[in-house]
């Protein structure tokens, strides 16, 4: 299954997402979280300490503009780019804006 969480800035989108992750794992299910956020911060509602969370691994950006793989395999990419936290959800980071006008 597949789910994504979507709409206006400000509307609880990182924290339907944690919720949702959280009770998905409740229930015995494998979650892989994707943030797509420029700034994001799914990784701390999901329990991981701010420094932990700044450096978990960004996707290169080949991967997530036009789905270049370069003959990497999901798992591998997981494996790779994904980050256990605390409440069993591995969180990937596809995109984050480090200064004014870098997104």
């Amino acid at each position: 299954m597949k789910l994504g969480v979507v709409g206006k800035g400000g509307t609880g989108k990182t924290t339907i997402s944690a919720l949702l992750s959280q009770a998905y794992v409740k229930q015995g299910r494998r979650v892989l979280a994707v943030d797509t956020d420029s700034n994001p911060n799914l990784a701390l509602s999901l329990g991981l300490d701010q420094d932990t969370a700044e450096n978990v691994p960004l996707l290169p950006r080949s991967l997530v503009v036009g789905g270049v793989n370069g003959g990497i395999s999901p798992a591998e990419l997981v494996q790779q780019y994904g980050v256990p936290t605390p409440s069993e959800v591995t969180i990937l980071h596809a995109m984050r804006v480090t200064q004014a006008g870098a997104g």
